[in-house]
């Protein structure tokens, strides 16, 4: 499977599963959170926590919008694009330094790791990978 293949399957995973939160934060306990909710496992306390919010927005949809734009950028966006692969990767590196905040976040400020919010760390961590992965692949000398 290519590179940019791997990219698509793993923002439709990530578009997927920041969709689901978003819609369990909105629809206020009538989606249920399957995720473990005691000790330091618990997503409920991570997705309701106010680090969970960007002024009125949660971070999961937050996630939904960087997903899209992300695939946006592997899709439509790459015809009329420049340089789509040095794109991708600047907004993959954007999305890390995201995910290490959202971390600190979890284990110093909340107390408590989200398991659907972990699986959304590892994919954008793998999809800088994978464009970092495109990025040398493109720039290597002839």
């Amino acid at each position: 499977m290519s590179l940019v293949r791997w990219s698509v399957a793993l923002g439709l995973a990530g578009l997927c599963i920041s969709a689901y939160l978003t819609l369990a934060h909105f629809a206020q306990g009538e989606v249920p959170l399957a995720c473990i909710a005691a000790g330091p496992i618990n997503c409920e306390q991570v997705t309701t926590s106010a680090e969970s919010m960007v002024g009125p927005l949660p971070v999961a949809f937050l996630g939904v919008v960087w997903f899209a734009v992300l695939l946006g950028l592997i899709g439509p966006a790459r015809a009329w694009l420049l340089s789509p692969v040095l794109l991708r990767l600047a907004w993959t590196a954007v999305g890390v330094a995201v995910v290490f905040y959202l971390i600190y976040a979890e284990l110093f400020l909340i107390g408590a790791v989200c398991l659907w919010c972990t699986a959304v760390h590892g994919l954008v961590l793998g999809l800088f990978l994978l464009a970092l992965g495109e990025t040398t692949t493109v720039v290597e000398p002839a």
